[in-house]
């Protein structure tokens, strides 16, 4: 499980940031009611709605940050202030990565099918995982072809 580095509180209508450590100062505040004036008058499944979704839109922008409080705090301070400008826009940030690794194995394991020296060394490494095609001595022989190629012997 990753490692909590920020600290979210409400205190009626306002979200409290501070860092995730014993005694943490709170480095900013956001008081829901300047974007939903009618907040005290909605039913209390309106409120966690409108609470939740906000607190989300704010750490989603520093969730690229990894490890870093200051830059997601400065994040989130940046987007309030969009917010209150009326602007509700930008991309949820894949925080861990997987996407982009996932993407990039497949990019790799497609690389390692092409009968090439570079797709040779691919799969070469690739077999070394669980789960991917066994380097054969067929591949091996082929790759020490390319190789041989490729020195101009």
């Amino acid at each position: 499980m990753a490692k909590r580095i920020v600290k979210w509180t409400l205190d009626g209508t306002i979200l409290k940031l501070s860092k995730a450590i014993e005694d943490a100062v709170v480095e900013a505040e956001f008081d829901i009611s300047k974007l939903f004036p009618t907040i005290n008058e909605m039913p209390d499944v309106q409120k966690q709605l409108i609470i939740f979704g906000t607190r989300q839109k704010l750490m989603d922008t520093g969730a690229s940050a990894v490890g870093e409080s200051e830059t997601k705090i400065q994040a989130a301070k940046t987007k309030w202030e969009e917010l209150l400008a009326g602007k509700w826009t930008g991309e949820r940030v894949n925080s861990t990565g997987a996407a982009e690794n996932k993407k990039l194995l497949n990019e790799l394991k497609e690389a390692s099918k092409a009968v090439t020296m570079q797709g040779l060394m691919m799969k070469q490494v690739m077999a070394s995982f669980p789960g991917n095609p066994e380097f054969t001595a067929e591949d091996a022989a082929k790759l020490q072809e390319f190789i041989q190629i490729a020195a101009g012997q």
